[in-house]
């Protein structure tokens, strides 16, 4: 008796030395975001306690980079440890550390319905005819006007198919010198990543889109005409200029009714909605008869090339785009029409304007996205516009200059 309880035991115990005997573990799936506050830290936990749910033996395991994400990211990068999953917004920065994902796709667009996600959203990640990410969020750029001011002077709201011609002489009759009150604000810093939509809306862009031309892009008279009519509006006090000796946002003057319009995105609508004051949101003014195009501000969900399991991390960036998953993500406009219009965002007024930019914003590419040393670029640039600011005009040959001391770095 004694030898078979002996043998049993020994048994156990090779069977548990042996590789797989061993209780099963987890597969973890590491995933890096820049969220440091609990909403959406906690949104991301549902959306992964969810995938887990659907499959059994996997765990999410959710890394808080936070502030320092870029930081941390190339340092993890640079060590062999990167997370199999990230946030990702510089696609030129990272690509060659992220895994193309078009294979996938044309793998899985059936089961995906990417008709229900805006050709722009698609596009926000694509270098070289490669895909690096899903979107996950975006936001659109927005005319936000307060109703009372325009109520109490008597001037009409924006309407549709509005221009800049219809917003400067609506901006006009707000200008009051005693009080301060103007009609909108001009940022002489504005980031070139946003201010580029206005070039597009006026029939032209920074760049040439194979990204080795900046001489008739960046200083057209299009560009030239824009950059322009802002300093012109500084000038005749239709809007006072951001960031010219006062630091003091454009959204702090809007909510203390000190400007009527204000020329902002998704991230503004927080703080406005907290202000309590009265407002109506537009869409982009156009410039003329041309057709009007907004920047997409949106990030994406890249998996790394050094990912452990591929196809295992795919299906979790096929679960983040879900109906599912994204009616969860309330802290980011949604990505699927279908989930804008059941949550009533596509009829909701102050929500409309933002998806109705989105819809008209899938004709162009972003500047950085194109030319591998556009922050080098991007740098002349911002001092061109904001030399045009200060002069109050003279556009062109500031833009000139700043094409001059870019050649060098065009491919």
């Amino acid at each position: 008796m004694k030898t078979t309880r002996r043998a049993l035991l020994s048994a156990t115990l090779l069977a548990l030395a042996l590789p797989g005997a061993s209780v099963a573990q987890d597969k973890v799936l590491r995933f890096a975001t820049w969220n440091t506050d609990p909403a959406s830290i906690a949104i991301n936990q549902a959306i992964a306690t969810k995938f887990e749910e659907a499959n059994p033996g996997v765990k999410v395991q959710i890394e808080l980079y936070g502030d320092g994400f870029d930081d941390k990211l190339t340092a993890a990068m640079g060590a062999g440890d990167a997370p199999d999953l990230m946030y990702m917004w510089n696609f030129p920065a990272y690509k060659d550390a992220l895994l193309p994902i078009d294979d996938f796709v044309a793998r899985d667009t059936a089961e995906m319905n990417l008709d229900d996600i805006p050709a722009g959203l698609l596009n926000i990640s694509k270098i070289d005819g490669k895909t690096y990410a899903m979107p996950i969020g975006f936001t659109t750029q927005v005319v936000f006007y307060n109703k009372d001011m325009f109520a109490a002077a008597g001037v009409a709201e924006p309407a549709a198919g509005w221009t800049w011609a219809d917003l400067r002489a609506a901006a006009a009759k707000f200008r009051n010198a005693e009080t301060k009150t103007y009609g909108f604000a001009v940022d002489a810093k504005p980031d070139p990543f946003d201010f580029e939509q206005f070039l597009w809306s006026n029939g032209t862009k920074y760049i040439s889109d194979d990204g080795k031309m900046l001489d008739g892009y960046m200083n057209s008279p299009e560009a030239a005409e824009v950059l322009d009519m802002f300093a012109d509006m500084i000038k005749t006090e239709e809007a006072v200029a951001l960031n010219i000796g006062d630091d003091t946002p454009g959204s702090s003057l809007f909510k203390a009714g000190q400007i009527a319009m204000f020329q902002s995105a998704m991230w503004s609508k927080t703080g406005i909605d907290e202000s309590g004051i009265n407002y109506g949101v537009a869409p982009l003014p156009a410039f003329g008869d041309k057709p009007v195009h907004s920047v997409i501000g949106a990030s994406g969900l890249s998996i790394s090339k050094d990912a452990k399991d591929p196809e295992l991390a795919w299906k979790f960036v096929k679960f983040f785009s879900t109906p599912e998953a994204v009616e969860m993500r309330t802290n980011d406009l949604p990505i699927r029409s279908s989930v804008a219009e059941k949550m009533g965002m596509a009829t909701d007024p102050i929500f409309k304007p933002f998806f109705d930019m989105l819809a008209v914003s899938n004709r162009e590419t972003n500047a950085f996205l194109k030319n591998p040393n556009w922050g080098q670029i991007q740098a002349n640039l911002a001092l061109a516009i904001e030399a045009t600011m200060v002069d109050q005009g003279n556009a062109k040959a500031h833009l000139d200059e700043a094409v001059a001391n870019s050649a060098r770095f065009l491919n």
